[in-house]
């Protein structure tokens, strides 16, 4: 059933077993676990579409995510953090792009160079739950591994793997949650989902240890009190932390908050280019093995007839990671070779001396060029100029931040038009996070030039110049890859974390988080598939405890 908190009388006490606050896809797929079951669910969110005075609340946290007087160390983050905060049902699942990946073993592993890495569950036990996750993001079967060059017809290059590895994609239409599932939730006779229900207060018991309440509010100024045996928080890696912190009625420096860990060690990736590729002949062979392709691969009963669509990409093995003490990062080509003119395509052959047709073709290329000049004339300009050219793969890199407990969630000592203290944003980045990108070209170049590829040229934000220029706040360069995580972080001992390995707080016994919040740390990974993951474990813990 859907309600909207409008239509209950002012003051109005709801009774439910569960109540799960958020309707994005951790919200959206819990609740389905527990559809036509004997528990009574409420699911509250914010709104049923887009709804701007909603999505606005954000807006007012645009001047201290981007740098409150209060915060002297912390670096730019911008924009992205409204944009990609989604306050309707669905959550961010609105504007995704798709992409399935799961974490790997590596990324969950305890590793020395890494400050307060390590997962507090396996790899093995994660993994029961992935397949279960990529049925809800409709993508195809839980392969993702070299298998999936099978059927494909691409030609792949062997890349040494105790450099570069590659890692693969798959992708869901993608599927919106709250489109895909909300008619199933809106039968379900359990189900409750209530919009223009705001959560701003989690009300604890005396004893601070176990939660008793929700309050919610309208934007007309009604007010309604959520009663639950349990609750779940699964608002967002921003979002999360805010609530428990804003929550300090009882709890005074808020909910599940004894240790001071709620809100620190946000984390997010790092995009930005890292060079481009001047490749020695036509590079289609290589655009085509980092495309998005498709396969039909016979090798994978679970795919029968139904074409896979993935993209792979070339990442960081772990024995650079351990030797260089870095994240992980993996790489994606772009290019648009396909649509080049002939001439440009010519000029590189022609003036690359380690073109394989350099010498051969030289009089085949140059009349190419004077029969394309009008397209080529500006690419010799710029190849004179020792500038880099417009129509060359580029080298982009999307990079693990490592935990820091100083980069956090905090509290602004202003209120939202709800009257909830908006969240400040301390994003702090390391040298470690710098080292990352800086491995990156020679890497590249490396093995590039060890297969005959071609050339790297190093985007110049990386040269020891603009290193020094920025050394204090490189992330005005980058480019954040909103995928807010960190901030309830899963630990195995409450001095860690914020929950413990069933997502539970370690101080209330009856709250769980859900969401890219409890990752200890993020990998390079896109968290959606994890989250997922996450969440039916959450769900299938529940079922038992409340059954």
């Amino acid at each position: 059933m859907f309600s909207n908190l409008d239509s209950f009388p002012d003051e109005h006490s709801l009774e439910c077993d569960l109540c799960i606050v958020g309707g994005g896809a951790a919200g959206i797929s819990i609740a389905r676990e527990f559809a036509d079951t004997a528990l009574k669910i409420c699911l509250i969110e914010s709104s049923a579409e887009y709804h701007q005075p909603s999505q606005l609340l954000y807006d007012a946290d645009q001047r201290p995510l981007k740098r409150a007087r209060s915060i002297k160390e912390g670096v730019h983050y911008g924009a992205e953090a409204i944009h990609s905060r989604l306050r309707f049902f669905g959550g961010s699942t609105n504007h995704w792009g798709g992409y399935c990946v799961p974490l790997t073993p590596h990324d969950l592993e305890t590793h020395d160079w890494m400050p307060e890495s390590g997962w507090p569950i396996d790899w093995a036990e994660l993994s029961r739950f992935y397949p279960r996750a990529q049925a809800l993001c409709e993508a195809g079967p839980f392969v993702y591994d070299e298998t999936l060059w099978q059927g494909t017809g691409v030609k792949h290059y062997d890349f040494d793997g105790s450099r570069l590895r590659n890692r693969f994609y798959q992708f869901s239409p993608p599927t919106r949650f709250g489109d895909r599932y909300g008619d199933e939730l809106r039968r379900a006779r359990n189900i409750e989902i209530i919009f223009n229900a705001n959560a701003t207060n989690i009300g604890l018991r005396k004893n601070a240890r176990s939660a008793k309440s929700v309050t919610v509010k309208s934007f007309s100024g009604k007010q309604a009190t959520v009663r639950a045996r349990h609750f779940i928080v699964a608002c967002g890696g921003i979002e999360n932390a805010r609530l428990l912190l804003a929550s300090d009625d009882v709890a005074t420096t808020g909910v599940g908050n004894v240790n001071d860990l709620v809100g620190r060690y946000f984390m997010d990736h790092l995009y930005d280019s890292v060079g481009s590729l001047l490749v020695s002949a036509r590079p289609d062979r290589l655009l085509q093995q980092y495309a998005q392709i498709t396969s039909t691969n016979p090798a994978h009963p679970l795919s029968g007839d139904e074409p896979v669509p993935f993209q792979a990409a070339l990442c960081v093995s772990e024995q650079i990671q351990r030797k260089n003490r870095t994240g992980g990062a993996a790489i994606f080509l772009r290019g648009d070779w396909e649509t080049a003119d002939e001439g440009i395509r010519a000029v590189y052959k022609a003036l690359d001396p380690a073109s394989e047709d350099h010498a051969s073709k030289k009089g085949s290329n140059l009349l190419d060029i004077l029969s394309n000049l009008d397209t080529a004339l500006p690419e010799i300009k710029r190849v004179i100029q020792g500038k880099q050219p417009d129509h060359l793969p580029v080298l982009f890199c999307i990079a693990e931040q490592v935990p820091n407990r100083s980069s956090r969630v905090l509290l602004d000592t202003a209120h939202d038009a709800l009257g909830a203290r908006r969240a400040l944003l301390d994003w702090r980045l390391t040298d470690q996070d710098r080292r990352t990108f800086a491995q990156m070209p020679a890497l590249l170049a490396a093995e590039f030039g060890r297969l005959g590829i071609g050339r790297v040229h190093t985007s110049p934000w990386l040269d020891d110049e603009a290193m020094y220029l920025y050394r204090d706040d490189f992330s005005r360069i980058l480019e954040p890859g909103r995928h807010h995580s960190g901030t309830t972080r899963m630990a195995s001992t409450p001095d860690r974390g914020v929950v413990n390995v069933d997502c539970r707080l370690f101080d209330v016994e009856n709250v769980s988080v859900a969401g890219s919040s409890v990752f200890p740390t993020i990998g390079y990974a896109n968290p959606t598939l994890t989250i997922l993951a996450l969440s039916l474990r959450l769900a299938d813990h529940l079922k038992q405890e409340l059954a």
